[in-house]
Parts: C-alpha cells; structure tokens; sequence
C-alpha cells in the first residue's frame, strides 16, 4: 500500500482563514504598538521622578543634618556658662575660670561626638585671649586656629558658611565680636554622601554649590560641566528652581535636579547624561517597530507557506503513524520533494521495515535466546558430576558410613531435581540459594571435607523476590573447578546474599592462590563485553542472562577477594525492570 504526496489543494477556505486573521492581527497589533508607547512614556517619567525623588532624599538628609550641627552650634553660644565666660573671662577668680573652661571643653567634645561630618568644633573668648578647641584644647593666641577663624571673617561676615581652601567651616560670633564659635565640616564625608547620591546612575555626578562661591565640592575635577550647569540654574526663576530640566550643555544633554540646602545657603545638584537614562527606551521603541513590521511580514509569509510545505506532509504522516498504531507495518510513504520531509518519509520506510525485522529476527531470537541459553546450561552439567558423586556414594556404602551416603544421596537427588525440572525461568530466591547450598554440600562430601563453606542466612524479605533460575550454582562450580585445583587442604567457600532497596547482591568468594592479578583482569573485560563475547561459559552466560533481563547495571562483577582467592558478586536490579 502506498500513500502519495501528490493531489490537487483548495486554497479558498485556507484564503478566507488568512484573511481573517490578518484583518483581527492588524488592530490587534496597532494597538499594542500604542500601548507600548504610553508604557514607554511612562517608564521614562517614572525614572526621571525616581532620579530626582532619590536626590531630593538624600539632599534632605544633608541639609537635616547640617541644621542639626548648626543648632548645637547655637546652643553652644547661648548656654549660661559660655556668656559667663565670655563677660567675665578676666575678672573671674582662678579656680571658677578652669571650671568654666573645662566646661566649654565638654561641651564643644560633645558637638564632635554627636556627627560624623563634624571634623572639629571651638570657640575664641576675647575676655581670655584664648581658644578653647576640641582638637588642640585651651591655647593663648595668636594661634593657627584662631589665625585662620579670624583671617575667614574678615573676608567674608555672612552667612555662617565659609570655606578655606578643602576645609569647610561653620562660624558664629556673638557678644559684639567677643566671642566666636567654630565648627569645621569633614569634606570626606560631604564627598561620600555625594557619592553616594552619585550611584544612581553610572554616568551621574553630584556637587555642591552656588553662583557666588561656584563649585564648592563635586564628585569629579571635570569642573566645566558644573560651572557650566551653575549659569544654568542661575537663570531659572527661583519659583522652579527644584524642577528637574533637560538641557544641553557643551553640546551634551543632561538631565538637571537641583535642591537647595538651605542650612549651607549651596545648592545639590545633579546631572546625568540623558542618553543613559533614554537609550535603553530608545532602542527598545525602534526595535519594537522592527519586530513588528517583521512579525506582520513573517505572518503573512508563514500562513501561505505553512499549509503548502508542513500542513500536508505532516497531516500525511499522522495519518500513516495512526495506521502504524494498528500494527500495520506494510506501509511505504513517497514524496517527490527534497527537503527535510523527503528525509523523514525516507527514514520512516527504513524504521518501519527495520522494525517489522526487528521483531521477527531480534526480539523473537533474543527471547529465544534466554530460553535456550537455560536449557543449554541445564545440558551442559558435566556427567563427571554425577559419575563422582555416585562412586562416593558406592565408597560410603563399602566403608559402612551409610549415614553419608544417604545425606549425599538426599542432596544430589534435590539438586538433579531442581535442575531438571521444567517450569517458570524464575524461582523464589531462597529456592534458588538453598540449592547452591545444596551444592556446595554435595562438593564438600566429595572433596573429603578438605573443603568447607561459610555461608549467611537469608533474610524474611527474600521470601517474595523472584530471580532467574541457576544463576549462583555456576558462580558456586567455578570455584570448586578452579580455585583448588592444587589439592589445598584448607579451601573454604565464602557465600553471603543481602536484598535491599530493589537489589539483590550476593557475593561468593574463597581463599584459593590459583587466580592471578591478570586472570581476574582477563574475566573482567569478557563480563564487560556482555552480549558480544562468543565464549559460553558458565560465568558468561549469567552476565548475558542476567544483563539481558534486568539491563545495565546487573551481572557478575569479579575482583580480588579479602581473603586471597576470587570475589565474584552477582547483582540484579530490580529497578530497571519497573522503570521500563
């Protein structure tokens, strides 16, 4: 039976569907266009008013912070012990002079403690010719301090903010120039609450200042931009002075926030170049008309395209998997393109005659191959067995030990019923154990008792865990066929089993000297080999047996045993049977 590509296709219906949906596509994608445009607009806004409520908080905070400096800077000239200091500094006895002093000094210690941005505070009193400094304690001018308190005055009365080079002061005087109270502001600080009003945007820098005192401290040495900024400012009216602007300065455009600090009489401002703040919505806007004209032109594109080089060979190749679910295999897609379907009708004629194959040769010859390999490990039990065993038997009964001709008798008649019997390939696991026991009772009789066994008992969860048949005594006969060989006179079998979390392992090792380091090595890599070794021999055909069963994972693993001789563990792994 063969299935075509061929045949004539009605495009009306296909036409009418196309059509319809471009005409609901086309509002639909005016629409958004639209909304991602108010949504842009809005974006920006929300990050311009971020930006300045970012600046407005943080200028706030200094100019708070500044206030309260100069209030204790107040306090501290209005307190009863520094106006008395300050009237009566020469006439007041010895003792009450020091203690007035030591007060102020408290007092100016407690205004350094009380900020950070306070580097040092004190106060000149004429009446003693003294300064009192919380840095350099009471010192009798002419001093540096006072030198450069005096020198600051002179240039400039009002208002209580000066500047002197990179240090910043706040100056009060009172009692007609009798008494002058101190105060110098750490630029280091200043500069990191700038910078840290700076770290909302990469290319963002901060200053302080005014048109008359310009650029009193920034966050950059480029002073261009700010003085330039400053003009500026200088030309707003002073109702809008805090709206944020964009302007272009020195050919750049830069939005402007600016907040004035009114505890310092400078203003915080802050420009950012625009192109950081509006670029990422810019290329966003143009490549979101981009995607559009391309999405309406890949649409209309794949909706001629689709129905003509997808629709129809893949609602062909449903149609020929729903016949394969029938177990209809004699099937033959034919296609007169070469693309990418002409390679998947092709392949599919190859997996469906490859599978129709692989039923009928490899899965019915490897399910006959489990089968056959159990009969033919049940026939290749060497008759030398049986033929020894009875001639002990015959020996027993002529030495008069009819006590262990009977107990040999008893288990080779077990044993040969056990392996000749027909039935299921798996029995219950104890069955299974308790006939290599019985083995290796049988062996041990033989051998004379020069050779024993050790073996541990089973646990009650074995009782319901079903294994292959015959899969230990061959593990069991290769150690009574190769291990003592040498007539060792003290052989002992070692047999252990353990059943845990969907894996039974036993382990079967002895105290033989026979098998070297490169012969286990040997039997290592033909276990390895799995399916692919030819050789049958006992050891290989439990791996192949229980490999093709239970997958990877399960088999015989050899190494060196703890007690000198060979550790063969066989494992089978339930859980891959329940996982496939």
């Amino acid at each position: 039976m063969k299935l075509r590509a061929t045949g004539k296709v009605k495009w009306f219906v296909y036409q009418k569907i196309v059509i319809l949906f471009i005409v609901f596509l086309i509002p639909l994608l005016s629409m958004n266009i639209w909304v991602n445009y108010k949504g842009m607009s809005f974006t920006r806004n929300a990050i311009l008013d971020s930006s300045l409520a970012g600046a407005s908080f943080y200028s706030k905070q200094l100019d708070k912070e500044m206030y309260f400096i100069r209030n204790q800077q107040l306090q501290f000239q209005e307190d009863k012990n520094i106006q008395k200091l300050s009237f009566r500094g020469g006439s007041l006895e010895k003792y009450e002079e020091v203690e007035l002093i030591d007060n102020a000094r408290d007092l100016l210690n407690r205004i350094i403690a009380s900020s950070d941005y306070v580097v040092n505070a004190g106060v000149y009193v004429k009446s003693l010719g003294k300064t009192i400094s919380g840095k350099t304690g009471v010192t009798d001018i002419p001093n540096e301090e006072y030198e450069n308190i005096s020198s600051l005055l002179n240039v400039k009365q009002k208002p209580s903010f000066y500047r002197d080079g990179d240090a910043i002061f706040f100056i009060e005087t009172g009692d007609n120039a009798g008494l002058w109270s101190y105060i110098e502001i750490s630029t280091a600080k200043l500069l990191e609450a700038l910078s840290q009003i700076a770290t909302l945007y990469q290319e963002s820098e901060v200053f302080l200042g005014s048109s008359d005192m310009g650029n009193v401290l920034s966050t950059t040495k480029d002073t261009m931009v700010s003085t330039a900024v400053l003009d500026l400012i200088a030309k707003q009216d002073n109702s809008n002075s805090d709206i944020p602007e964009m302007n272009k300065v020195n050919g750049t455009s830069y939005f402007i926030a600016h907040n004035f600090i009114s505890s310092m009489n400078l203003s915080l401002i802050m420009y950012v170049n625009q192109n950081e703040i509006t670029r990422p919505l810019s290329q966003f806007n143009t490549l979101l008309y981009i995607s559009f004209v391309i999405a309406i032109a890949v649409m209309i594109l794949y909706s001629y395209s689709v129905n003509l080089m997808i629709h129809r060979p893949l609602s062909k190749l449903v149609k020929t998997f729903r016949m394969v679910e029938t177990d209809n295999l004699d099937i033959v897609i034919e296609s007169r393109t070469r693309d990418e379907f002409h390679y998947i009708f092709h392949s599919f004629n190859r997996m469906a005659y490859r599978l129709k194959r692989s039923i009928e040769e490899n899965y019915e010859q490897k399910i006959a191959l489990q089968h056959s390999q159990l009969k033919q490990l049940q026939s290749q039990i060497n008759p030398h067995f049986l033929y020894n065993s009875f001639f002990n038997i015959y020996m027993m009964c002529k030495v008069g030990d009819s006590d262990s001709a009977a107990e040999l008798s008893q288990k080779l008649g077990s044993y040969y019923q056990y392996i000749t019997r027909s039935g299921s390939d798996e029995v219950p696991f104890f069955k299974e154990y308790q006939h290599a026991l019985d083995y290796c009772e049988i062996q041990c009789i033989r051998f004379s008792n020069r050779i024993r066994y050790e073996y541990e008992e089973l646990s009650n969860s074995s009782n319901t865990i079903l294994v292959p048949r015959l899969i230990i005594q061959p593990i069991v006969e290769n150690v009574f066929e190769h291990a003592f060989e040498d007539g060792n006179m003290d052989g002992v079998v070692y047999i252990s089993a353990d059943c845990h979390d969907g894996v039974v392992r036993i382990a079967v090792e002895d105290n033989g000297s026979l098998f070297t380091n490169e012969g286990i090595e040997q039997l290592r890599d033909k276990l390895a080999m799995g399916l692919k070794q030819v050789e049958k021999t006992g050891l290989i055909n439990v791996n192949n047996r229980l490999q093709l069963k239970y997958g990877a994972g399960s088999g015989l693993f050899v190494s060196r045993s703890k007690y000198g001789g060979l550790r063969v563990e066989l494992i089978v792994n339930y859980d891959n049977v329940k996982e496939a």
